[in-house]
């Protein structure tokens, strides 16, 4: 019973699931007739020994050989392939390259489909159609600067590999702009019983641009504020010269040597083993080849020395304005005891300094300035001199102001927007108690988180605080009533 069960399913299926189809034919693939070098081109990819060629040893192969081929054939439809080679691409796809890269070459700059774009870049990083190294980095430039304007797509890997490429080629590291700026600021704090308190001034202002010249107790007492700043810096280096790690290390951590990869996610082959060398970008930046791999030599946290100074020179600023009796104190950043001692140590020598150099000054008495004054008109009249011009003093131009930052950027809560604004154009705070706040804690959080766009305390610690009068009105630009 069971048997003729199966048997009837087998018939069923054979008979209603499983049926006999014609074959569907599909039309030949159409070949476009493609010119001679062209053709040869194609025959490397199937040709004897084209199995055992990775793809960008083929594409390499194939450039070469159309290195200075030229065509003639329009074509405009989109091509989008990732990581392209002419293998990747159909005749038509091919040629339509090839007269792209034809008008290029002539100096007819067209926007063309980003696979082409990459394509002729993959050809200029393996040494296709550039005379030498050097001649390849201008081609790279050029086309940065002529063909970017038109697809700025291009510069999302463009400008990684035109430094791979003066690397991987040893080129002059000049060509590397900006590459060394960093490294620069930071040979200051290695080398800084070496270097003049001008040199370490500009270090500071390049890793932090604006972080002195912001404050109003550094435009009140600028001379001061800088040798407190410096002098500071150089009993830093002095304390952690003693530490296992030195001033350089706490500022740009510690010195690591990482694996890169040039020309990441590029057609890229290299045709031979690289020798063990070393490029230098700068005396503490360095790419280092060993056994075909690369690596790159330097500091691990360079990004968070901006960070530190103005942690720094603001904990400067505060303890000045309270030694200074300035009148608009600035709350302390948390540092370490001993380093906190040491900025109060050199500021109170410096006001001694002053004091000192302040009563040693000669005094002169106006009482007799009178008959001087007589005397000498009357020597004027007798030898009939002619008064001379007095020079005209050039005007000082006016110092840049902070460009006001809109409302809904300012890094401020509700609560203390809502005080600020009440502050500004006139209001009750009786608010603050009711919902729970503390005055006090508002008007720091408001000084606290607006000090990096004046670099200053905008608010006054009196009970309740007041808008220091400098500052009313650029915050009214910057809140609305």
């Amino acid at each position: 019973m069971d048997g003729n069960r199966y048997k009837s399913a087998a018939e069923w299926f054979r008979s209603v699931v499983y049926q006999d189809e014609s074959i569907i034919r599909r039309p030949a693939p159409h070949r476009e007739k493609l010119p001679p070098l062209l053709t040869a081109a194609r025959s490397l990819e199937t040709g004897r020994g084209a199995c055992s060629l990775s793809r960008e040893a083929l594409f390499v192969k194939q450039a070469r050989l159309l290195e200075n081929y030229e065509d003639n054939f329009p074509y405009s439809a989109p091509v989008q392939r990732y990581f392209p080679t002419y293998q990747s691409l159909t005749n038509p796809e091919l040629r339509g390259y090839f007269t792209w890269r034809t008008r290029l070459r002539r100096g007819e700059i067209e926007k063309t489909s980003l696979s082409f774009a990459y394509l002729y870049l993959y050809e200029l990083i393996n040494g296709i159609g550039i005379a030498d190294p050097l001649d390849g980095y201008r081609k790279l430039e050029d086309f940065r600067e002529k063909y970017g304007a038109l697809d700025d797509r291009v510069l999302w890997y463009l400008d990684t590999w035109m430094a791979d490429f003066v690397v991987y080629n040893n080129l002059d590291p000049a060509l590397l702009k900006g590459a060394g700026d960093p490294d620069k600021q930071a040979l200051v704090f290695a080398q800084m019983p070496d270097k003049t308190d001008a040199e370490i001034l500009e270090a500071v202002n390049a890793l932090a641009p604006g972080c002195l010249t912001r404050s109003r107790f550094y435009k009140a007492h600028p001379q001061d504020m800088e040798r407190v700043t410096v002098r500071t810096l150089r009993r830093m280096y002095d304390h952690y010269s003693r530490c296992k790690h030195g001033l350089i290390e706490q500022f740009f951590g510690v010195r690591i040597e990482n694996p890169v990869w040039l020309f990441s996610s590029a057609v890229f082959f290299r045709e031979k083993k690289e020798e063990n060398r070393v490029y230098r970008i700068s005396p503490i930046r360095c790419y280092r080849c060993r056994h075909g791999l690369w690596y790159l030599e330097q500091y691990s946290h360079g990004d968070k020395a901006p960070a530190q100074l103005r942690s720094l020179i603001r904990t400067i600023d505060a303890e000045m304005r309270e030694i200074y009796d300035f009148p608009y104190p600035l709350k302390s950043q948390k540092c370490a005891k001993w380093l906190a001692d040491s900025i109060h140590e050199e500021a109170e020598k410096l006001l001694s300094e002053k004091k000192i150099a302040e009563s040693r000054k000669i005094t002169i008495d106006y009482s007799r300035l009178d008959k001087i004054r007589r005397d000498a008109a009357v020597t004027q009249d007798r030898l009939m001199v002619e008064e001379e011009e007095q020079p005209e003093m050039p005007e000082v131009p006016p110092e840049p102001t902070a460009q006001p930052v809109p409302e809904e950027s300012l890094p401020l809560e509700e609560a203390e927007l809502r005080l600020l604004r009440c502050l500004l154009y006139g209001g009750s705070l009786t608010w603050v108690r009711q919902s729970g706040k503390i005055l006090s804690v508002l008007a720091d959080g408001i000084n606290e988180k607006l000090y990096d766009i004046f670099s200053d305390a905008v608010l006054t610690m009196d009970d309740p605080p007041e808008i220091v009068e400098d500052y009313m009105d650029e915050l009214k630009e910057m809140v609305s009533p």
